[in-house]
């Protein structure tokens, strides 16, 4: 059987695992925004793409800061 301290280490494990899994998400996310920019020739959809990832990055990074600042002891 775990201790309380082993157990508490072990979930706070899965939680940086799991923070490092939304962290990629969130770059692919915008990879795929920035490809649809890319792609698309089409000039207010390339903007809206281009915006929509600089927006999904910044929300992201503050959710990720948030999350992190948490987890320090």
């Amino acid at each position: 059987m775990l201790s309380i301290s082993n157990q508490v280490e072990r979930g706070a494990e899965l939680v940086r695992h799991s923070i490092d899994a939304y962290e990629a998400g969130i770059e692919i996310a915008c990879d795929a925004q920035l490809t649809v920019a890319k792609i698309v020739r089409l000039e207010p959809v390339r903007s809206l793409a281009v915006a929509s990832a600089s927006l999904t990055r910044d929300i992201g990074a503050a959710q990720l800061s948030a999350a992190r600042w948490f987890l320090d002891p």
